[in-house]
């Protein structure tokens, strides 16, 4: 049995019961009759179902002389623009598919221990390795199995640092 609380508590979820002849809540079996329309008829479809029963679509006659005469706006019809054609976006624009980020990604993670190798050896990393070094430490930390962590990740720290404060020749 459902409570007399419920309705007033439920987040409705309506759907259409044909049993019903109205949209009736998922969850506590409210009916909303109230803004159900007979298509026919134009009026509440309470008071069409109660006047003449369930109204069958194949029983109301149909002509083509009962369809509304539809007029030009103002007398005059409208002209719309066609559509223009889109223009194919350039390739700088495309994004590249899941498998090439994964692959960019793998690939990055794989080369980061050894460019930081070089950077300690005093190498002086290019922009594109820079900045594919930065992504490849993010990539990293966000890894369900890092290369940069615990102790492996102090090493790593020590040996940057000790690098960057190193006097060089």
């Amino acid at each position: 049995m459902l409570s007399p609380l419920k309705p007033l508590l439920c987040r409705h979820d309506f759907y259409w019961s044909e049993r019903h002849r109205s949209d009736r809540c998922r969850r506590c079996g409210k009916l909303q009759a109230g803004e159900a329309v007979d298509v026919l008829t134009g009026e509440p479809l309470a008071v069409a179902v109660a006047a003449d029963g369930v109204a069958e679509l194949a029983s109301v006659p149909l002509a083509l002389d009962t369809l509304p005469e539809f007029a030009p706006a103002g007398g005059v019809f409208i002209d719309f623009e066609e559509p223009k054609a889109r223009k194919a976006r350039s390739p700088e624009l495309i994004r590249p598919s899941t498998k090439v980020l994964k692959a960019q990604a793998r690939e990055r993670r794989d080369t980061l221990l050894a460019l930081l190798d070089r950077m300690v050896q005093g190498a002086r990393p290019t922009r594109e390795e820079a900045i594919d070094a930065v992504l490849a430490v993010i990539e990293d930390a966000h890894s369900a199995d890092p290369l940069l962590f615990g102790p492996d990740a102090a090493g790593q720290f020590a040996r940057l640092h000790e690098a960057r404060t190193a006097p060089r020749c």
